[in-house]
């Protein structure tokens, strides 16, 4: 079932739409090495606001919209949904990016697709980036953070290259009780721009372990997630934030969460 933006409907109600119908252990495939060309080709084509035909080929659509929130035009490329080439979806700013949303988990990790609208919203120029699959479809093939034949991962270089990325992520609480915020440089080297997010977060009341110090944060210090690993190959910003439940689901918590970001990355 292929979904573009519903007559008069919003982000808001087309994310919840998306997420209703995301379902764990679904049908789903990656992404054969052809397409993922061809999706980085479209992306690309739809970045230089030429026509994307080879998405149109991959089940995608592309759609035009303005923010009912932000009063911000935007396009939106978005995938089939609820069938295996559920491969995600961009929302994408007029013009360059200015920063790079990323959502690899939307539906296991409880409301980081909220928490990244949000941010979307906040930040004039961002782009969201948005999983397609439950990351336990296709018995765990979906889970992109972990995978690089994956459109979200190609994608994620495609906008990389433009613009410093952050990448959303939730634990359980039980995992690092001592905590309510990890944040890391995944596969990169922690910069000030890091600091300054952790310090952001912390000022605002959350209890922060910096993931550069490896093995004091449960694990959870994203040294394995392939989008962090790519960017520092490329020697790009990317942020990678776990948060435990609090923050993400108390609509206060995201707010602080999201005014901390907005102000502090990269």
């Amino acid at each position: 079932m292929a979904t573009g933006l519903p007559a008069r409907a919003g982000l808001r109600e087309w994310l919840s739409a998306r997420l209703t119908a995301m379902r764990a252990g679904a049908a789903y495939r990656p992404p054969l090495p052809a397409e993922l060309d061809a999706g980085v080709l479209g992306l690309e084509a739809v970045l230089a606001g030429a026509p994307a035909d080879s998405l149109a080929a991959l089940g995608f659509t592309v759609s035009s919209g303005v923010d009912e929130t932000t009063g911000r035009p935007y396009t939106l490329v978005a995938d089939e949904v609820d069938t295996e080439r559920a491969w995600g979806a961009v929302v994408l700013p007029t013009g360059r990016p200015t920063l790079v949303i990323e959502v690899p988990h939307p539906r296991s990790d409880r409301r980081t697709a909220r928490l990244g609208l949000e941010l979307f919203h906040a930040v004039p120029g961002s782009a969201l980036l948005v999983a397609g699959a439950h990351r336990t479809a296709g018995g765990g093939a979906a889970d992109v953070a972990h995978r690089t034949d994956s459109m979200f991962h190609v994608w994620a270089g495609v906008l990389g290259t433009r613009a410093p990325e952050v990448q959303l992520h939730g634990y359980a609480a039980a995992s690092l009780p001592a905590f309510d915020a990890v944040t890391s440089a995944s596969g990169g080297v922690a910069t000030a721009a890091h600091v300054a997010a952790r310090d952001a977060l912390a000022a605002r009341g959350f209890r922060v372990c910096a993931g550069w110090w490896l093995g004091t944060c449960g694990r959870l210090e994203g040294t394995t997630n392939v989008q962090g690993i790519a960017a520092a190959g490329r020697g790009s910003p990317f942020l990678h934030l776990e948060l435990a439940p609090g923050p993400r689901t108390d609509p206060a918590g995201r707010a602080a969460v999201v005014a901390a970001i907005a102000e502090s990355w990269p």
